[in-house]
C-alpha cells in the first residue's frame, strides 16, 4: 500500500504540474492574441485618357498587415498585398538563329507576401528590425500609400520598366532606426540587394548597404531636410553593381505640405535620374488640393523608345476625406510628355480613385 500511495501521490504531482504548465502556456497565449492588430488599405482607381495604358478600373492596393507584441521588447509584424499579380522570369538562349525558351520561373517579387519582420526595442529610442521590410530610400519611398498625396507616386518610384523602383521596394535583412537628440532621424541596413530579392535568397555573394538621414531643424517643428543612398559592390560594369543617391526637403503643417525630392541611380551600366517637387493645401480637415511637377529619365545614355524616354508630368488634383477619414475620394488630372522622342505622344489623363483605411 505505501507503494501504491507513493505512485497516486507522483501523478498527482505530475498532472498538476502539467495543468500549471498548461495555464501558463494558455496565458501567454491569450496575451500574445490579445495585443494582436490588423490593419488594411484597399484602393481601386479608374484610368482614362493614357495612350501609354488601356482605360479601365485597377485594383492598385489590397493591403493586410497584422501585428502584435510577443514581450514587451520584441514585436512582429507581417503584411500582403492581395492585388499583385503574379509575373513570370524567363530565360532564352539563341539556337540556329532562332530565339528558344529555356526556363519559366515565377518572380518572386511579385508574390504578395510583403514586411516580416521581428521588431527588438533597444536602449536610447533605438530599435532593431529583422526581417523582409521597407528599405530606406527616399522620403515619399517610406510614407504609407493612404497618407501619399497623390494617387499615384512620383515617378522614379512607381515606373519600373527597367531594373526596380528607388523606393517603396521591399528586401530582406537588417536595419537601425531611431532618432538622436531629438533632431535627427536616422536609418541604417544590410540587405540582400536593393529591392531585387524580395520574397527569395540572395543572388550574390555581395550585400547592399542602404541608409536614410533626415534633420528636423531645432526651433522648426515642421521643416526637415535630408538625404538617402545606397551602394551594393561588384565590378563596376557587373550585373549586381547598384549605387544610389538622393536628398529631400519637406515642410509639413496642419493646412500645408512642401516637398521636393531627387535621385539618381546606377544599375550596371544603366544610368537613371529623377526629380519632383510637390505641394499640397489642406483648408479642411477632408479637403485637400495637391499639385506636383515631375521629371524622370529611365536611362540617360539612351533615348529610343518608351523603355528608355525621358519623361515630365504636371499633376494637378483635390481629394475629400469622409466617415472621419476611413474613406477617401480622389481625382487627379495628369498631363504627360515625352520631349526628347517623338513616337510616344503627349497626352492628358485621369486617375479617379475610391479608397478605405483601417
Amino acid at each position: 500500500m505505501p507503494h501504491h500511495r507513493a505512485r497516486w501521490a507522483l501523478a498527482l504531482a505530475a498532472s498538476s504540474a502539467v495543468a500549471r504548465l498548461g495555464a501558463a502556456q494558455d496565458t501567454t497565449s491569450n496575451r500574445a492574441m490579445s495585443s494582436i492588430q490588423l490593419h488594411g488599405f484597399l484602393q481601386i482607381y479608374y484610368r482614362t485618357g493614357d495612350p501609354t495604358t488601356r482605360d479601365g478600373y485597377r485594383l492598385r492596393k489590397a493591403d493586410l498587415k497584422f501585428s502584435g507584441e510577443l514581450s514587451p521588447r520584441l514585436r512582429w509584424r507581417i503584411g500582403f498585398d492581395a492585388s499583385k499579380i503574379l509575373a513570370l522570369t524567363k530565360t532564352t538562349e539563341t539556337v540556329d538563329s532562332s530565339t528558344v525558351l529555356t526556363d519559366v520561373a515565377v518572380d518572386s517579387r511579385s508574390r504578395i507576401v510583403q514586411d516580416a519582420a521581428l521588431t527588438l526595442l533597444l536602449p536610447h529610442a533605438m530599435r532593431l528590425d529583422v526581417g523582409q521590410q521597407i528599405i530606406p530610400l527616399s522620403l515619399e519611398g517610406t510614407v504609407p500609400s493612404s497618407q501619399i498625396e497623390t494617387i499615384e507616386r512620383t515617378l522614379f518610384i512607381v515606373e519600373r520598366s527597367r531594373a526596380t523602383g528607388l523606393g517603396d521596394i521591399r528586401d530582406i535583412g537588417a536595419s537601425l532606426n531611431g532618432t538622436a537628440a531629438d533632431a535627427i532621424e536616422y536609418h541604417l541596413g544590410l540587405f540582400n540587394e536593393t529591392g531585387e530579392s524580395q520574397n527569395t535568397t540572395d543572388p550574390n555573394d555581395q550585400k547592399a548597404v542602404l541608409g536614410r538621414v533626415a534633420l528636423h531643424i531645432p526651433g522648426m517643428a515642421h521643416f526637415q531636410v535630408g538625404g538617402s543612398g545606397g551602394f551594393q559592390g561588384g565590378p563596376p560594369a557587373g550585373p549586381q553593381r547598384r549605387e544610389r543617391a538622393g536628398g529631400e526637403i519637406q515642410y509639413r503643417d496642419q493646412y500645408l505640405t512642401l516637398r521636393t525630392e531627387l535621385m539618381s541611380a546606377r544599375d550596371a551600366a544603366l544610368r537613371r535620374f529623377g526629380w519632383y517637387s510637390l505641394a499640397s493645401a489642406r483648408p479642411t480637415e477632408q479637403l485637400q488640393f495637391v499639385a506636383r511637377i515631375d521629371s524622370w529619365d529611365r536611362d540617360l545614355h539612351s533615348e529610343t523608345a518608351l523603355t528608355d524616354a525621358y519623361e515630365r508630368q504636371i499633376v494637378a488634383g483635390t481629394s475629400y476625406l469622409f466617415d472621419g477619414g476611413v474613406g477617401k475620394v480622389a481625382f487627379n488630372l495628369v498631363r504627360q510628355t515625352f520631349p526628347r522622342i517623338h513616337t510616344v505622344p503627349a497626352a492628358t489623363f485621369a486617375l479617379i480613385a475610391f479608397q478605405g483605411v483601417w
